[in-house]
């Protein structure tokens, strides 16, 4: 019995080394987290998730893995994607620690521009978006209103 576990584990242990092990980002309600921690340190309410900017964020993440800009694809400026939206924070992750919500939100708090979005006092509502392409980069979409 012994050595059937032991060839058992074994199996195991190879297959584990074997097999290539996919990681995903982690939600977008860390990196909701993450931006309400900043916003809480500078004394503004936190944001709240609207299901509307969460879809616009969505379709400009697919956008973003054939054009990665403020412009979209068919060559118009960002906002034209929805009325809805009042900012736009983007990021493209090419490995795994690019991907994590603490250091998507840090990059966007080293950047002027994106950091005066996050700290934005007018906006109160965000929709946040991962959209992983078949090459392994993933593309984070921040939508504000």
């Amino acid at each position: 019995m012994r050595r059937v576990l032991s060839a058992l584990m074994a199996v195991i242990v190879m297959f584990m080394l074997i097999a290539p092990i996919k990681a995903q980002a982690t939600c977008p309600d860390d990196v909701l987290a993450y931006m309400n921690a900043e916003r809480s340190a500078a004394g503004l309410p936190g944001f709240t998730v609207d299901d509307t900017l969460s879809d616009i964020a969505a379709v400009r993440a697919v956008e973003c893995s054939t054009r990665f800009s403020h412009i979209r694809p068919n060559g118009k400026a960002w906002y034209t994607v929805s009325k809805s939206t009042n900012g736009e924070n983007l990021a493209h992750a090419v490995n795994v620690n690019q991907q994590k919500p603490e250091n998507v939100v840090l990059a966007w708090m080293l950047s002027p521009t994106h950091k005066a979005n996050v700290l934005r006092e007018t906006f109160s509502s965000v929709g946040i978006a991962y959209y992983y392409s078949d090459n392994g980069e993933t593309y984070i979409v921040c939508e504000f209103r």
